[in-house]
């Protein structure tokens, strides 16, 4: 009777604990899709604004003909585009032309630059990687659209476009381009592969979760397209080691 009891209680046990690694797992997911979701509402929040000034900036060059009342109104439309800093406009040959940021604009060749290249050869906001200023040394994701003869780019910190988690230990939030290039990550020190970014970028599914073995851990992760904007945001959480994956991305 006694072994009996002993038996019972331990089978108690085991089902109450996969009960509750089930419970947590169900629960992290669902922190993970909530985080993915700030996350493209924050990014879509500066992208939207970024859209419409960077319209406004090209109504404003192509009015104004004086340079410095341009780099007055340029640093005014800036100001409405949360974490940017500055307005820049890049003429055809790749030259800057005007600055919202240092009036008179610094003589700086940019053709070399990888957005300038992006914003000639696709329509509509490009949000690029995330790039080093040459004058300024300073982090930035250029946010580029290009408008007649001009490239229009918005100087935006990486930040801005994801959910900032300070309190979350084994939290990242990620911008992604559609073709899996990187534009933001934070905690900018995490290191993500390829593999795992593809998780997201070759999914049909506009959102989604997986639950993946990453290196020596378990993960969710999660992931939502935006409709309007060639960005994915994606928001991973550490789960469970007793967690069953569904892929390997090792």
């Amino acid at each position: 009777m006694c072994s009996f009891r002993i038996v019972g209680f331990a089978l108690i046990m085991c089902l109450s604990l996969t009960a509750f690694a089930q419970t947590t797992e169900e629960e992290i997911l669902a922190a993970a899709s909530q985080d993915a979701r700030i996350s493209e509402l924050t990014a879509e929040r500066v992208l939207y604004a970024a859209d419409q000034a960077l319209d406004a900036a090209a109504v404003i060059v192509s009015t104004l003909r004086n340079d410095r009342l341009v780099h007055e109104e340029l640093k005014r439309v800036a100001e409405g585009v949360p974490g940017t800093r500055a307005i820049i406009v890049i003429g055809p040959d790749g030259r800057l032309k005007h600055d919202s940021y240092k009036y008179p604009p610094q003589d700086l060749d940019l053709s070399d630059r990888t957005y300038f290249k992006e914003g000639l050869s696709r329509s509509g906001l490009v949000a690029g990687k995330a790039v080093v200023g040459r004058t300024s040394g300073a982090s930035f994701v250029p946010l580029v659209k290009r408008i007649g003869a001009l490239t229009f780019v918005a100087v935006t910190s990486p930040f801005a476009l994801v959910d900032v988690k300070t309190q979350c230990g084994d939290c990242w939030s990620l911008a992604i381009k559609d073709d899996g290039d990187l534009v933001s990550i934070f905690p900018p020190e995490a290191q993500v592969s390829p593999a795992l970014l593809n998780i997201a970028v070759q999914s049909n599914e506009r959102t989604g979760t997986r639950i993946a073995r990453y290196r020596n851990s378990v993960i969710a992760v999660a992931w939502i397209k935006s409709e309007r904007f060639p960005i994915i945001s994606v928001a991973v959480r550490g789960l469970p080691d007793t967690a069953l994956p569904d892929i390997d991305i090792n």
